[in-house]
C-alpha cells in the first residue's frame, strides 16, 4: 500500500511539474545519475555552430549566462534531489567555449561537479566537442569524465548534421564506463529540429554491455523560444544509490520536457520538467532558471 501511495504522489508532483510546461530545449541541466549508463547521458555534442542564412537556420546558443535550481522527487524511501547550477557560454573565433559549475543533493550526500570544454569549427562542415569534468564530494558525482564528438554537416542547406563520439567516466567507486555514440540532427526548413541517437557503454568491472538511445523533436527560433520534447530509453549498467550500492543491469525510461523562453532582446528563462522510470523507484521534478546573453 505504501509503494503505490508513493507512486500515486509522484505522478501527481510530476503533472504539477509538467501542466507549465511544452517542451525540452538543445541543453538541459545536467544531475548527478546522468552518467553514460544512463538512457540519455549527458553532455550533448555540443552545441549547434553558428550556420550563414543559406544554411539550415542551427539554434544559436551561445555568448550567455544562465543560473538556476532545480528539485526531484523520488518513490520508494529514495528521498529528493534538490541543487543550482550555473552555465557560461562564449564564443570567439572558430571556438565556442562553455564552462559549467553543478551543485547537487541526491541519497542524501552532497557534491559539486564543475566541467569545462570547446567546439571547434574545422571548417564549414566539420566541427568537434571535447569537454572534461571532475567533482568536490558527492559519491555520486563522476571522479573524472571526458567527453568528445565529431560532427560533419551534410546536403544543400547543410541541415543533415551527423556526430560519432566518445565517453570516459571514472566513478567514486571502482566503476569505470566507456561509452560510444552515434546519432544525426535534421533541420527542416520550417522551425522543426529532429534529434536520435544511440549510447553504447560498457561498464567495468565485468565488461557489462549496457545500450541505449534517445529521440527529440524541437520547435521554435532563435531569440523567440525553443520547444522540444525529449524521450530515452535504455539499459543501465549500474546507479550508485549510496558509497558503496549500487543498483545494477536493468532498464530504465526518461521523458524531459523543457521550454527556452526569451522575454527580451537579449534574456529569458529556462524551464525543464523530468520524468524518470525504473524498477527501482520513479523521479519526476522541474528545473528553473534565468539566461542572459552578452
Amino acid at each position: 500500500m505504501g509503494a503505490k501511495m508513493n507512486i500515486a504522489n509522484l505522478r501527481h508532483y510530476g503533472l504539477l511539474a509538467l501542466l507549465p510546461l511544452a517542451g525540452i530545449v538543445f541543453t538541459l541541466q545536467t544531475h548527478g545519475q546522468s552518467a553514460p549508463t544512463s538512457p540519455e547521458p549527458d553532455p550533448t555534442p555540443g552545441p549547434a555552430m553558428v550556420a550563414p542564412q543559406s544554411e539550415a537556420q542551427v539554434k544559436q546558443l551561445t555568448n550567455y549566462v544562465e543560473t538556476g535550481a532545480d528539485y526531484m522527487a523520488l518513490t520508494n524511501g529514495f528521498g529528493s534531489w534538490s541543487g543550482g547550477y550555473t552555465r557560461c557560454v562564449y564564443q570567439q573565433g572558430k571556438n565556442i567555449w562553455n564552462a559549467e559549475i553543478t551543485g547537487q543533493h541526491e541519497f542524501g550526500d552532497a557534491g559539486v561537479y564543475f566541467d569545462a570544454g570547446d567546439t571547434y569549427n574545422f571548417n564549414p562542415d566539420w566541427y568537434g566537442a571535447l569537454t572534461v569534468g571532475s567533482s568536490a564530494g558527492g559519491f555520486f558525482w563522476p571522479r573524472f569524465r571526458t567527453d568528445g564528438f565529431l560532427n560533419k554537416k551534410w546536403l544543400g542547406r547543410k541541415q543533415l548534421i551527423t556526430t560519432a563520439g566518445v565517453s570516459y567516466v571514472m566513478a567514486k567507486d571502482v566503476h569505470r564506463d566507456h561509452t560510444f555514440y552515434v546519432g544525426s540532427t535534421y533541420y527542416f526548413q520550417k522551425p522543426w529540429i529532429v534529434e536520435e541517437g544511440l549510447y553504447f557503454n560498457i561498464s567495468h568491472p565485468g565488461a557489462v554491455f549496457a545500450p541505449a538511445g534517445f529521440v527529440a523533436v524541437t520547435q521554435g527560433h532563435n531569440q523567440q523560444q525553443y520547444i522540444t520534447v525529449r524521450a530515452g530509453f535504455g539499459e543501465e549498467a549500474y546507479q550508485l544509490i549510496g558509497p558503496t550500492a549500487a543498483l545494477s543491469q536493468f532498464n530504465s525510461e526518461t521523458l524531459t520536457i523543457t521550454w527556452r523562453k526569451w522575454m527580451g532582446p537579449n534574456w529569458g528563462f529556462n524551464f525543464v520538467g523530468d520524468y524518470y522510470h525504473s524498477p527501482f523507484y520513479l523521479r519526476g521534478g522541474s528545473a528553473f532558471g534565468f539566461f542572459k546573453e552578452f
